[in-house]
């Protein structure tokens, strides 16, 4: 009877450990791109999400200001459609403007949840998102 190679059965001398390793490796890569794609994925719908409200806004108080309302009256319509539909918005006072041919600009902010963005050092302005919209009322 003659003995069975040093390797192992096979006699290769691989046990997987390689393959092992490789996996446990790419499970890693893959996992770290899934959380930079959603930090992405989070910003961009951030942005596209302020960027509209902020003009549903703009139309809001512009059809406020058409009716005959004041000022506040048009800033309580952005506000309410603004802050009605998105809670995590921001219409903070000075976002609100009224110019003289009596065009509305309204600019919202939002602050964007992220995973791992928000423990880099530097990335605070990446995670405010400002966008603003003006509309004619007229």
């Amino acid at each position: 009877m003659r003995p069975l190679p040093a390797g192992g059965a096979s006699g290769t001398g691989d046990r997987g450990d390689i393959v092992v390793g490789w996996l446990a490796r790419l499970v890693g890569v893959l996992a770290l791109v899934g959380v930079l794609a959603f930090d992405g994925i989070s910003l961009g719908v951030a942005r596209l999400g302020a960027t509209d409200q902020a003009a549903a806004g703009a139309r809001a108080a512009a059809t406020a200001l058409v009716a005959g309302g004041s000022n506040q009256a048009a800033y309580d319509a952005a506000a309410q459609t603004v802050l009605g539909e998105q809670p995590l918005l921001e219409l903070p006072v000075e976002g609100f403007a009224v110019g003289a041919d009596r065009s509305v600009t309204v600019t919202v902010r939002r602050d964007v949840p992220t995973l791992v963005l928000g423990y880099v050092p530097g990335s605070e302005r990446w995670l405010s998102v400002q966008a603003s919209s003006t509309h004619a009322t007229g």
